[in-house]
């Protein structure tokens, strides 16, 4: 008779407790046959990271609901998480994973240590000051919470995703808020300057404050801030929260001898095996925003910071390790955030990068209502579409609602290499509560092939 206790299962060992190395351990736990240790640097596990700006808002109760599994859920799995663990170094060669005082034996290794948020270097030597924040962290949302409840003045340091929902909820607070974006526009990185004016004045609308195309000289204090330097001008502010974007947390890999790509992330083969000076590694897998992707459009490599890609990651790194090899592709990264009131989408390429990748592009840009004007609840909505040689290969959709149904469908449609002249001949559906009689999207698309010469306008 034999046992088919430990001694038979392979180790598995997790650096990283977000998105892809949870999703991947508790999967991995009921479909292979291994023992699971996951390292995280984090203090709390399995948490809504999207959801905290939403907690700071009031729109949701508390922290504690961001929280979708506890420590015993991991415990009862048979998972050992282990929390304020930080790894210092791992050992391809000899498959160990050092921590404080200890070394761990691996067979397979999945690496999805996540990003860190990245500080101007002028900022940095007042970056320690009270009151001034990064929100990576469910610890960095409950001080930065805690801090807004006293605060008079909070100015917010970057104009992507983050900056403008923690700004939106700041003024939401009744705080005055100003948020300052290096930028001419807000969320460039997932927008066209003319669709970013759109929330630029919804945000201002809302009393949030908003100076475009300057980058604060210096923060001022001594013990706690006390204002932020803008050009000539110093504003007062008693919280600052700076939101100038993640850099992929890759140190530990690299210092590893896993080779990091021109993004800064780490490149792996298309099925998330990292690359070392000896090839890709069969045992070691990768994931999340510290992993260098390829753009579908570009056809070049880009990070990802989003958590619906991190999950699908996991889903690969899953079927990986279970023996059901699976290819991760090229990604058209469908992005959505809730904006105040606004809804605001983005798929595939925008201008900007069009640009820089010598793209040329023809763009048709429509405004509509999402249910029939006379109906009650209708709101504006805006979508812009982008083409390169009659191909669909961008999408940016702004409005009240009605959003994200649409980016997800111009996803496919990006991914489908869909032409101008296919949705020109989009059927579409209609009812008063729901849509105009013709889609916006219809008058979109139109709008662009109006713009290619030979067209009949």
């Amino acid at each position: 008779m034999h046992s088919t206790g430990k001694s038979d299962k392979k180790k598995l060992i997790i650096v990283g407790g977000g998105a892809v190395g949870l999703a991947v351990a508790t999967s991995v736990k009921r479909h292979g046959n291994y023992d699971i240790t996951i390292f995280s640097s984090d203090s709390h596990a399995a948490y809504s990271q999207c959801g905290m700006p939403f907690v700071i808002s009031g729109e949701i109760k508390d922290f504690q609901s961001l929280i979708l599994r506890k420590k015993d859920f991991f415990r009862e799995m048979g998972i050992d998480l282990r929390l304020n663990t930080t790894v210092k170094s791992l050992d391809l060669e000899k498959r160990t994973v050092v921590t404080k005082g200890e070394k761990h034996h691996f067979d397979k290794l999945v690496i999805a240590t996540g990003g860190r948020s990245a500080v101007p270097d002028n900022l940095k030597p007042k970056d320690d000051l009270k009151n001034v924040f990064t929100l990576r962290t469910l610890e960095d949302g409950m001080k930065i919470d805690k801090a807004l409840e006293s605060a008079k003045n909070v100015v917010i340091i970057g104009g992507g995703g983050i900056g403008v929902e923690i700004a939106i909820a700041s003024a939401k607070k009744g705080v005055k808020t100003l948020l300052i974006n290096r930028g001419s526009s807000l969320l460039s990185h997932n927008i066209d300057p003319d669709m970013a004016d759109i929330v630029q004045e919804h945000l201002e609308s809302m009393g949030v404050n908003v100076i475009t195309g300057e980058a604060p000289r210096a923060l001022n204090g001594e013990d706690i801030v006390k204002s932020v330097t803008i050009s000539e001008e110093e504003f007062p502010a008693d919280t600052v929260i700076i939101s100038t974007g993640t850099d992929p947390e890759i140190k530990l890999a690299s210092d590893a001898g896993i080779e990091i790509g021109i993004t800064g992330g780490i490149i792996t083969n298309e099925y998330l095996q990292a690359k070392t000076d000896r090839g890709y590694d069969q045992d070691v897998y990768c994931g999340g925003e510290c992993v260098q992707l390829q753009n579908l459009v570009t056809g070049t490599p880009m990070i990802s910071q989003l958590a619906s890609t991190a999950r699908r990651m996991a889903g690969v790194i899953r079927n990986n390790l279970v023996s059901k090899p699976t290819p991760f592709g090229p990604i058209v990264n469908p992005w959505v955030g809730a904006i105040g009131e606004l809804q605001v989408g983005t798929v595939g390429i925008t201008s900007k990068e069009a640009k820089k990748h010598g793209i040329d592009i023809v763009s048709g840009l429509a405004t509509g209502t999402t249910r029939a004007g006379y109906f009650p609840g209708s709101t504006r909505i805006f979508i812009k579409l982008l083409f390169s040689n009659r191909i669909l290969v961008g999408a940016q959709v702004i409005g009240g609602e009605g959003v994200k149904e649409r980016i997800d469908g111009l996803s496919l449609a990006i991914r489908k290499k869909t032409t101008l002249d296919e949705l020109l001949n989009l059927e579409t559906c209609y009812t008063p509560p729901l849509s105009m009689l013709v889609d916006p999207l219809t008058f979109a698309a139109q709008g662009a092939h109006k713009k290619i010469p030979g067209s009949k306008k």
